[in-house]
Order: structure tokens, then sequence, then C-alpha cells
């Protein structure tokens, strides 16, 4: 930042692009996106050139001398068709000339909109011979700690991300197993958008400032791809590792969420899960104020190497990355090269993933390789773990559905009949009492935290605990 002379930032309309760090600054600074906008910030002024409307829009920020935050005075300029915004382009050319050296813009390498307006600029800015360094990263620094305006949005934000999954994707899948119904991700994936002009799971919040940050990704059936940059595909839900990866983006801020459903999981499996759950709880404990974003995705390495050193390779190559206004800041991933710093107020998109794992006995092909991932939004703080966002229940009993067979129910109810005779005729009464006992030691009812399921019978067995 240092270097260069003056910043621009060019905005313009391309309905393809959800994110790019121009639309990023103008939210962050005035609230709004202002398409087919130039703003230019020199060392004694800050010029804009938009539409009469927007004009309108900047009046209330026009100022004829710096204010008292040091803020040098703005200069407004009305977009002008009849030549072609010539005299416009010259009177912002002449302002970056005279800024500093006059040499080095300030840009975002990877913006490129296109249009007429946004090629007349380039043109004119390319006659006027700069130098331009990339400051994508330097401006991502200075968004990424939140202000507690910006922490409260993402908060609710986090909080509708929750209640889609808890109060939707759950309770569908749930229906889907229970029914034996033949559903495609995709399908799942698009339900889980409408599932936002649902008032309830909206709590409050204006549906029109509510949208996906990108299409729900569900997995399945011995697919998986451990990214974000997937989509869901036309398979057939599989009644085995189900992972879903979603976040909601409430006033333009981001939040994410994954979970990984397990469906008659080995023991193998609920043992790998619960250690990709220590993982996670490992990355947290680093996240802090100062670390480097290197040295946290190297503690869940260490972590695994001295735990279970097999999975080393089955793990996945970055532990997630900073986010806000653009759901991923690649200048922040939690990864073995980057050298950047955690601040304390950054918001995260923490994940920790197993992929390619191989389930032992298993005798279908959509069964034989599975994966676990998860991932939260959290909040960077001083000295403590970061703070999950993200209220979502992720304990084994949690997300595991046992299902059983109408044999299994059939030898169940024989067993409980049989009980119950013991039980009358004074036998089996010490067992009885054991039973009881050993569940009160346990908490009431936690046998149920996992969910049963009785497929081709009328009856389910759903947990109360499973269904809030």
């Amino acid at each position: 930042m240092g270097k260069m002379d003056a910043m621009v930032v060019a905005v313009g309309m391309d309905e393809e692009v959800v994110y790019a760090k121009s639309t990023s600054i103008q939210i962050w600074l005035f609230g709004y996106e202002l398409t087919d906008t130039v703003m230019a910030l020199c060392e004694d002024q800050i010029i804009f050139l938009a539409s009469k409307k927007k004009i309108e829009f900047l009046k209330q920020l026009e100022t004829g001398s710096e204010n008292a935050d040091g803020v040098p005075p703005m200069t407004l300029l009305t977009r002008d068709k009849s030549d072609g915004n010539k005299a416009n382009f010259a009177k912002l050319v002449e302002a970056l000339k005279a800024s500093k050296k006059g040499k080095t813009m300030g840009v975002f390498a990877k913006d490129n909109f296109p249009g007429e307006f946004m090629d007349s600029w380039r043109a004119a800015l390319e006659k006027g011979g700069f130098d331009k360094a990339d400051i994508s990263a330097e401006v991502a620094m200075i968004m990424a700690p939140k202000e507690d305006d910006e922490l409260n949005v993402m908060k609710k934000a986090c909080q509708i991300t929750a209640d889609v999954f808890t109060k939707h994707f759950k309770e569908q899948i749930m229906e889907i197993i229970d029914a034996d119904k033949r559903v495609k991700h995709a399908k799942i994936a698009d339900s889980l958008e409408q599932a936002l002009e649902d008032k309830k799971i909206l709590g409050g919040a204006d549906p029109s400032s509510v949208e996906m940050c990108y299409p729900a990704i569900i997995q399945s059936g011995g697919n998986y791809n451990l990214k974000f940059s997937v989509v869901s595909d036309k398979n057939t839900l599989h009644f085995g590792a189900i992972t879903c990866a979603f976040g909601v983006r409430y006033k333009s801020y981001c939040s994410n969420i994954v979970r990984t459903m397990l469906v008659n999981p080995s023991d193998e499996m609920q043992e790998n899960y619960n250690f990709l759950m220590e993982v996670e709880e490992e990355v947290l404990s680093h996240l802090k104020h100062d670390a480097k974003l290197s040295d946290v995705y190297e503690s869940a390495i260490k972590f695994i190497k001295g735990k279970k050193p097999e999975l080393e390779n089955k793990f996945i190559k970055n532990c997630g990355f900073a986010m806000g206004i653009e759901f991923r800041e690649g200048s922040l991933v939690l990864n073995a090269k980057n050298t950047g710093k955690v601040r304390r107020g950054m918001v995260f998109n923490v994940n920790v993933g197993l992929q390619g794992m191989t389930k032992k006995g298993a005798s279908k092909d959509e069964e034989k390789t599975y994966a676990l991932f998860v991932g939260d939004t959290v909040q960077v703080n001083e000295d403590s773990p970061a703070t999950l966002l993200t209220p979502v229940k992720k304990k084994f009993k949690s997300i595991a559905i046992f299902l059983k067979n109408e044999d299994e129910e059939d030898e169940e109810e024989e067993e409980e009949e049989e009980e119950k005779e013991d039980l009358l005729k004074g036998r089996g009464a010490r067992s009885a009492v054991l039973q009881n006992k050993l569940r009160s030691k346990h908490g009431k009812g936690e046998e149920q935290e996992e969910l049963l399921l009785g497929r081709g019978k009328k009856t389910t067995v759903l947990p109360n605990k499973l269904r809030v």
C-alpha cells in the first residue's frame, strides 16, 4: 500500500460475478454496491464518477475540505454520455497524476468488469501511462478484522444458517430415509435455498437481505470432493455418509456450516468422526490473535501425526479461510504455506475433513469409500480459542442415524415381552434395576440421542432433541 501513489476502484455490472474486491470495499465503506462507478482515492482528494442517481446518494458524503477524521475532500462527477465521459476521465487522470509521484496506481488485479463504460475507463487509464500494483491482499487485511456492528450481522447470518440446517435439512434427510425415498443431491440443495422463504427460519430478518453464499453442496455414495467450488450432482442420495455444506449471506455478510450425517456407521467410522472433532478443537485452540495462518494448519497436522498418523494423507489441504463480505478471502487461507497473521475480530470459516476413507466390510460400491467433513463459522479472540458462531450440534450422537430392519424390531419386541413376563413373575428384577441405574448414571435417555428409524414401518422413533 505504501508504494502506491493513488488507488482506483472501478465497479461495472456483471450478474455472474458474486464476489469482487471492488464491490466489497464499496459495501464496506458505504453499505451499498454502486455499479458503473469509478472511485479515485488520491493523496489530497477522493473523486467519484457515477450516474446522477448515485451522485445524489453520495452527496451526503461530499465535503469541500478535510474532515475531523483526516478524510480528504470529496469531489463528485456526474457521468456525461454526450462526450463518452472523455472530460470526466481527463479530470480523473489529472488528479491521479497529481497524487504523490503520480506513477503507481493501486488496483484490484482480478476485477475486470465488462461494459462500454468500464472499457472506456480502462483505455483512459492506460493512456495515462501508470504502473499498476495489486493491493487486494493489503485491503483484505484491513477489512478482515470486524467491528461490532459487522459481527452482529454475521452472527445473525450464522443463526439463519443454523436454523436452515436444523429445522429444514436435518428434518428433510430423516424424512427421506424413513420413507426410503429416492431424492437427488441437487434437489436437496435447491430445497435449502427455498427454505429461506420460510419466515420461521428467517427469524424476523428481511427476506430481501438474505441469500445463499453459494449453492448448497450435498454429497454421498462414495463421490466426495471436499471443496466449496463443486456443485451438487444429480446422483440419488445414498444412506451412508452424507456431507452437507452451505452458508447464508445476510446484509452482504457471509456465514458457513459443514456437517456430515452418518447412517449405520461402523465403529471405526464413529471413532474417526470423533477424532475429527478433536482435530477441529485443536485448530480452534490455535486460531488466536497474532498466530501465523500456517502454524494454525500445522497444529492440525501435528495433532494427527501424534494420535492417528495413518490419517495424515487423508486430511484436507487447508483448514478454511477468513470471510466477511466475500465468502472466501484468498489471501487469508489456513494452509501450510501462508505466513500471514491472524488478527482479533477476524471471522473464519474453519473446516476439517478426511477424504478417501475406506469402510471395512462394505459390500456395495457406494459404501466402500466415504468422507467426513465438518466446519463452522468462528470469531478470533485475543488469547482464548476462537468462538463458534454456528450453534449446531455435531457430536456423534447428534448426527448418527441407525436403521433397524423389521427382523431386528420383531426380535426386540419379543425380548421386551419376555422381560415383562420375567418382571411380573419376579425374575430378572436385578437386571432391570441395574439397567435403570446405568441409565441414570449416563443421563436420562442418552441412548435415544441416536436416531433410530424403522424402515418400511409406519412407526418412527425420532428423539425430540434431534427434532429441535
